[in-house]
């Protein structure tokens, strides 16, 4: 094997971690499970029949009432769903929180030693 076959070969190992690492990064986690979810919702739930029977978002305790009936009387694929969909919420708002902080407490910082 010569020099430049070498070369390319490592070129096209190295080009592939560098994609594999892309493809399998959180964020893409995040952007394929959303759209798994999506799927999901789309297969197993009738957005629209929910939409009707939904009372009025200035119903509190009516909206409540009715998001846990509908959550706990469902088929577990649709339940599997809502929590999915709930677990993906709370791991995208605490990661953008995270961010936050970090770039208030990196700014502060850039400020005290100017």
């Amino acid at each position: 094997m010569n020099h430049l076959q070498l070369k390319k070969r490592i070129m096209r190992r190295v080009y592939m971690l560098y994609v594999l690492g892309k493809v399998l990064s959180k964020l893409a986690f995040k952007i394929y499970a959303g759209l798994a979810l999506l799927y999901g919702i789309k297969v197993f739930v009738h957005v629209e029949a929910v939409a009707n029977n939904m009372p009025d978002f200035n119903n509190l305790s009516g909206l409540y009432t009715f998001m846990t009936n509908a959550a706990l009387n469902t088929d577990l694929a649709v339940q599997f769903i809502v929590f999915g969909v709930v677990a993906l919420a709370a791991w995208v708002m605490r990661d953008a929180i995270k961010n936050i902080f970090e770039d208030m407490i990196k700014h502060d910082s850039m400020q005290s030693t100017h």
